[in-house]
């Protein structure tokens, strides 16, 4: 397993694959061994990160990374709403050199295409298989692809042979999912990952390209220390009590009117507030929207314990309302 560090080794190809990365594609396809490039979901969001000391700018409320807007320009978590403005030096090290980041599935696919044209090149994500048919489909193209370029899709599901060379394109986009669990499931993930290749005992190369090689999790992965990161990540999980020291249901509604989202949500935390009258349970109104298929998504964040049956009290809202899910942790 090798640590990429594109601030030193970027392409004139494209800024997110390394020129180690590029010709390493190149030897495994004249040798006709099949390659993955993986990257996280399909990019929709961007973060900040310091190319000096590697910091990742996270909310200090609930230890979330935080994501790039341009409307508002600002810092906002997704969880709690927090904003921040975005900053000129790193909080950390105190010097400039702030990057924003940011790169799809799609766009890796234009640059391969033009770099290896002679190539099979498959993306492999949600909008290229969005039903039975389509996965179907894929199961073929995939046999035939010489370059397979997927999402986290690819890391369960399909088993896949003559897989010598695996890419990750950018680990930290990983990163920026704002869940308390993300870190442990970007191992999780990772190691489904390159139990692509390995499953077969085949000696399989994994790139690892990334901006802040330093990361604390980057380096859990590169030296594969995952008893220190279960034993830290338990005490962190207890200080922002988070399960498994406590219950969590999220409540997400969804609306293609900002207005009516937001309102409908306040209207649901008042109920819960009154039904809560000892103060028992700790109950979070994300502030902030955010918009996916021109719907807006508001949540409400519920925490403490027998939360199944807090929830229930409102079980008539639930029912009614096809576009508000439930999810408990």
């Amino acid at each position: 397993m090798l640590i990429i560090n594109l601030s030193q080794d970027i392409s004139s190809d494209n800024p997110y694959l390394s020129h180690t990365l590029l010709e390493s594609i190149k030897k495994n396809i004249q040798e006709s061994k099949k390659i993955i490039l993986y990257l996280n979901k399909r990019g929709e969001s961007s973060s900040l990160i310091c190319e000096k000391c590697n910091h990742i700018y996270k909310c200090d409320q609930c230890d979330s990374s935080m994501n790039v807007h341009k409307y508002p320009e600002k810092l906002i978590c997704h969880l709690c709403g927090q904003e921040k403005n975005i900053p000129i030096k790193c909080e950390k090290c105190n010097k400039e050199g702030l990057k924003k980041v940011w790169v799809g599935t799609q766009q890796i696919e234009i640059s391969i295409k033009r770099i290896f044209p002679k190539s099979n090149v498959f993306r492999f994500d949600t909008d290229s298989v969005k039903n039975k048919w389509e996965k179907e489909k894929a199961l073929e193209r995939l046999k035939e692809a010489d370059i397979i370029i997927g999402t986290k899709m690819i890391t369960t599901w399909f088993d896949f042979r003559n897989i010598w060379l695996i890419g990750i394109i950018l680990l930290e986009q990983e990163l920026l999912v704002p869940k308390y669990n993300t870190e442990e499931k970007v191992i999780s993930n990772i190691k489904q990952l390159i139990g692509r290749g390995w499953r077969k005992w085949e000696e399989t190369e994994v790139l690892i390209q990334t901006f802040v090689p330093k990361n604390e999790i980057i380096e859990t992965i590169s030296n594969q220390n995952y008893k220190d990161f279960f034993v830290k990540t338990l005490a962190e999980r207890k200080l922002f009590s988070y399960p498994p020291f406590t219950q969590m249901a999220t409540l997400e509604y969804r609306q293609t009117e900002k207005e009516k989202a937001k309102n409908f949500m306040i209207k649901i935390k008042d109920k819960l507030d009154q039904i809560n009258q000892e103060n028992s349970y700790d109950i979070i109104l994300v502030p902030n929207s955010f918009k996916k298929n021109n719907q807006y998504f508001y949540k409400i964040i519920v925490k403490w314990d027998n939360i199944r049956d807090f929830i229930s009290k409102i079980k008539k809202e639930i029912f009614q309302n096809s576009h508000l899910t439930v999810t408990f942790e």
